[in-house]
């Protein structure tokens, strides 16, 4: 267990990050989103263990142990302990003293060690100790079993069972398609109805393989503590795989796993620090009809491999409907809106319940508590979120994310970190991240999504339904904050590139958005006109559609004038000529924004020309020597309101222009440079853009009031 103490110092970081800063930020409704997840020091009440490991802290404040005891380790065995050979029908016990043999089923009253051996081709071993303070161990030495009706192999009364699969040894497990016995027929009835059922905490260890098939239920199912500590593990199970009701701890070994329901999954979500999935070793690979983790309470990775594989993938994923230039996804997770484009050029609207319940979840990992993912690595190819939490998701450490989802890539309903030195990969989604409060503190993220790349957006104190009501995007009881303080960011969305319901604060890190080509959309949107992006630090370069683009209240240069196709380089350089930013542009971008750490002196924003500098991989670079192409705009760099134009640029989030340039231009292009007359007269820039608003009229405000002009001085920024 020495690999948990490496990741506390990350852990209590991760809690600290999330805890700071909700207080004083605008969006007042988002009270408390402190992590309830920490790792601390702590010793065994058991006398044998073999460690004092570490405790962790539990989504509700209580404590689960991952340490493992002498009897979890154990895989010795001695002339002491009793054989059983079976051969067809035929079992041969060497004593028969704790133990009974009667049509084919043993029955282990005692506890010790049992060495089991050869083939059973219809029967049981049922454990089921007179003293249930007892341990059992039972040793597979080639041994295959199966029951024509009901488990092969139970575990009914004992302290604990220790199942040890011996060195280079084959065994295999198989139970009836109809279980005859009428106290294991559901999966919810008082006894698992499972190929291998356990009670009581349950330990797999050794070295050697063991193939489960369960062909009525689930394959392993232990209604207490169950721990993986080592073994070649083949689960096939029509329903579940692998179920561990209190806890399921998997820390050496080899799991391959294919269910027709759960991958591996716990239920107990009403018992303190029980529910919880706990990975800290081994190797893991899911093919889940539904789940490939489900935690009743709170899912860990600290190191290991996870492949995981839910609900067909993405190519098994439901359809998004976007339909209306980007305004295709109003709701948080309550649900998606379905737009329709009617005959008359009007849009109807129509929010779709949450349908997502326990029997056609199809997410990779889903933890109801705190999602925690420090080291190892974690691929995730799902039809839904390929990372969910019902709270909080803590990404950091040294965890690398190859993450394909069929909808969110991450989602967290209350918040979402990333740091430390973790990689996480969003290589298909609808959204990349979604939470209510978004936080990028370090790591390097990668994001492809077909709507936002990243949205911090959430409920607050409304039902789902009610936030759904209202009308593009801007949702009533819905708010969100987007922070970002370090690491690296690359997002490629069709969507918003960034997309927050309330602020946008950026003090650190690189950014880079490559975002919509449509203009329903826009590289960074926030909030409404009582919100705004704020930088003040870290580089920011975005590119995108211009018709619904915002941009930060100062510290920036921006232009909407770039008209770049796809492969056209957009480089921005200092007043001396060095490189702060370029990027060749994977698709068409109709503006840029660009903001630097302070952004005080000129700046000059340019497309093609030529670049010696060193691309990344995502077609970004800094330094370097630029050979001058087309000046689009040039400014100092302090942002704020320098006309009005295009829809989208009111709000007090630092306007445009009517020739699409931003920031104080310091050579402004030749035209007319007076204000355009505000609503009352025409709308500015001339008519709405592409006809007249859908359905008609403007809609009657975004909080059910006429449009009104922002007041005050519009030739700077008033947010």
């Amino acid at each position: 267990m020495k690999a948990l103490k490496k990741h506390l110092a990350v852990l209590t970081a991760l809690t600290a990050l999330l805890t700071a800063g909700c207080a004083g930020n605008q969006n007042s409704d988002i009270e408390d989103l402190e992590p309830t997840i920490n790792a601390i020091s702590g010793s065994s009440s058991d006398d044998s263990a073999a460690s004092a490991d570490p405790i962790v802290q539990t989504a509700d404040g209580s404590s689960f142990s991952a340490e493992l005891t002498k009897a979890d380790r154990n895989t010795e065995w001695d002339d002491s302990a009793v054989t059983l050979k079976f051969e067809g029908s035929t079992v041969t016990p060497s004593s028969t003293d704790g133990l009974t043999v009667e049509n084919g089923t043993v029955t282990v009253k005692k506890g010790g060690t049992y060495v089991l051996s050869g083939t059973l081709d219809d029967g049981r071993v049922v454990v089921s100790l007179t003293d249930k303070t007892e341990k059992v161990h039972l040793i597979l030495n080639g041994v295959t079993l199966h029951s024509s009706t009901g488990s092969p192999l139970t575990i009914m009364k004992a302290d604990k069972a220790v199942i040890t699969l011996a060195a280079n040894t084959e065994n295999r497990l198989s139970d009836a398609a109809d279980y005859a016995d009428s106290d294991e027929n559901t999966d919810d009835s008082q006894f698992p109805a499972a190929c291998i059922a356990s009670k009581n905490d349950l330990t797999f260890n050794g070295t050697g393989t063991l193939s489960v098939e369960g062909n009525y239920n689930n394959g392993i199912h232990c209604k207490d503590d169950l721990k993986i500590v080592g073994g070649v593990i083949t689960v096939t199970a029509k329903n579940h795989g692998i179920r561990g009701n209190d806890s399921v701890l998997i820390h050496d070994g080899k799991l391959d796993v294919t269910s027709g329901g759960d991958g591996i999954k716990t239920s107990t979500a009403d018992t303190d620090g029980k529910g919880v999935i706990y990975m800290e070793g081994g190797s893991v690979s899911i093919t889940a009809e539904q789940d490939g983790m489900d935690a009743a309470t709170d899912l860990t990775v600290t190191g290991g491999t996870v492949a995981v594989q839910s609900g067909g993938g993405t190519a098994n994923a439901k359809q998004h409907r976007n339909d209306a230039g980007g305004f295709g996804n109003f709701s948080g997770r309550g649900g998606r809106h379905t737009l329709t484009a009617n005959a008359d050029s009007s849009v109807t609207v129509q929010a779709a319940a949450n349908t997502d319940t326990a029997s056609d979840s199809r997410k990779g990992l889903k933890a109801a508590g705190t999602l925690t993912l420090t080291g190892g690595s974690v691929a995730v190819d799902s039809a839904d979120d390929a990372v969910h939490s019902d709270s909080i998701a803590q990404i950091g450490g040294s965890a690398v994310l190859t993450l394909a989802a069929g909808d969110d890539g991450i989602h967290a309903d209350t918040a979402l970190s990333i740091a430390g030195d973790a990689s996480v990969t969003v290589s298909q989604s609808y959204e990349g991240l979604e939470s209510c409060r978004v936080v990028i503190a370090g790591g390097s993220t990668h994001i492809k999504a077909s709507d936002d790349g990243v949205n911090a957006a959430g409920t607050t104190g409304e039902s789902n339904d009610a936030k759904q009501s209202g009308w593009g995007g801007f949702n009533r009881g819905s708010t969100g904050i987007l922070e970002l303080s370090g690491g690296y960011l690359y997002v490629n969305a069709d969507g918003d590139g960034l997309d927050s319901n309330g602020d946008i604060t950026m003090s650190g890190g690189t950014v880079i958005v490559c975002g919509p080509t449509n203009d329903g959309n826009g590289p960074l949107d926030c909030g409404d006109s009582q919100n705004k992006i704020t930088v003040t630090g870290g580089t920011l370069m975005a590119v995108g559609s211009t018709g619904m683009m915002d941009v930060p209240e100062s510290n920036y240069i921006a232009s909407t004038e770039a008209n770049a196709a796809a492969g056209t380089l957009i480089a921005v350089t200092d007043a001396e000529g060095n490189v702060l930013g370029a990027l060749r542009t994977p698709k068409q971008a109709a503006g840029v924004i660009f903001s630097a750490d302070g952004m005080s002196d000129g700046y000059f924003v340019y497309t093609g020309g030529s670049y010696d500098g060193c691309f990344n991989d995502d077609g970004f670079a800094t330094g370097g020597s630029y050979g001058k192409g087309t000046l689009l705009t040039s400014g100092s760099g302090g942002g704020g309101m320098s006309g009005f134009g295009g829809f989208g640029g009111f709000g007090g989030r630092g306007g445009r222009d009517q020739r699409g340039g931003f920031g104080g231009n310091m050579n402004p292009p030749s035209g007319d440079e007076s204000m355009p007359e505000p609503p009352g007269g025409d709308f500015p820039g001339g008519d709405f853009p592409g006809g007249d608003f859908p359905g008609g009229d403007f809609p009657g405000g975004f909080s059910d009031q006429p449009f009104r002009m922002p007041e005050g001085d519009m030739s700077r920024s008033e947010s």
